[in-house]
């Protein structure tokens, strides 16, 4: 059976989300987010002692995409068969999503993360805005006339991009892209799994 170890409101929201549309069988060790080490197998499950992590078998898997893409794998329903271009777009939504839009967020939403400093905070965040403005406009003009992030076939970059886009709430006034993306976080959104 799959052992989730999550933190309720981090980004193990994607994984359980995700093992949720597949119907899969799994378990959860909450993990306290000021007490790791508290949690049984969490430091072996991730020496980092970040969530999302996971355990199938003999399978150890962390790293908020690595583990959705582990999960694709395991449930075919939610990802694309091995060598097809569809393969290459999951690939590159679930990288992107992780490698740019993930960490976009934090200049915006805590920019003490960058400096210490508060009167540093406003350039910070006006620079997050400009590179979250970006992300959204890219956003954009890849789902416009898509259903989800593969067309027309649901995966588990959908529940990432959902997760990531709802981080908006985060941000007072702030409306990450414009129709397409909003239209696509009210699809995902409106899933029973989410």
């Amino acid at each position: 059976m799959i052992e989730l170890f999550q933190i309720t409101g981090s980004s193990s929201f994607a994984a359980r989300a995700a093992l949720e549309e597949a119907g899969a069988e799994y378990t959860v060790v909450d993990v306290h987010p000021r007490r790791r080490d508290e949690a049984p197998g969490f430091a072996e499950a991730n020496p980092l002692k970040r969530v999302p992590a996971l355990r199938d078998g003999d399978a150890v898997v962390y790293e908020t995409g690595a583990v959705l893409l582990w999960i694709a794998d395991r449930f075919p329903d939610l990802g694309a068969p091995v060598g097809t271009p569809e393969r290459g777009e999951l690939y590159r939504w679930i990288l992107w999503t992780a490698n740019t839009l993930h960490g976009a967020w934090w200049p915006l939403m805590i920019p003490q993360i960058v400096s210490p400093d508060e009167s540093a905070h406003e350039g910070i965040r006006a620079k997050g805005r400009e590179a979250m403005d970006r992300n959204g406009a890219y956003l954009e003009s890849e789902l416009t006339g898509r259903e989800w992030c593969l067309g027309d076939r649901f995966s588990v970059a959908d529940v990432y991009l959902y997760m990531l886009v709802g981080w908006q709430s985060y941000v007072p006034g702030y409306t990450l892209g414009g129709d397409a993306v909003q239209a696509h976080l009210a699809r995902v959104g409106a899933r029973p799994a989410i």
